[in-house]
């Protein structure tokens, strides 16, 4: 599998072994990471779906800021027919 004779071929596979195993952890860390990565961009979709329901739901509750602010108006007072033309 490799070239060389010896000691020289057994140091050349172990390099290559080596670099083997050492391959398979930077794929397992890689693979880690992308799935976290993928965990915390559901877990943010989640957030913003939860944070956009629960805004509908205080607008459909809240009172609007014009009915709020305004102040009632006092009913007109009726106008008096006078006797003298009647």
């Amino acid at each position: 599998m490799v070239p060389g004779r010896g000691p020289v071929k057994i140091a050349a596979a172990l390099a290559v072994a080596a670099a083997g195993f050492g391959g398979g952890l930077a794929y397992k860390k890689y693979k880690t990471y992308l799935h976290e990565k993928q965990l915390h961009k559901e877990r943010d979709k989640r957030r913003q779906r939860d944070a956009s329901a629960s805004e509908q739901e205080q607008k459909a509750r809240a009172v609007p800021k014009r009915a709020a602010s305004k102040s009632r108006k006092r009913p007109r007072k009726r106008k008096r027919v006078s006797k003298r033309a009647a």
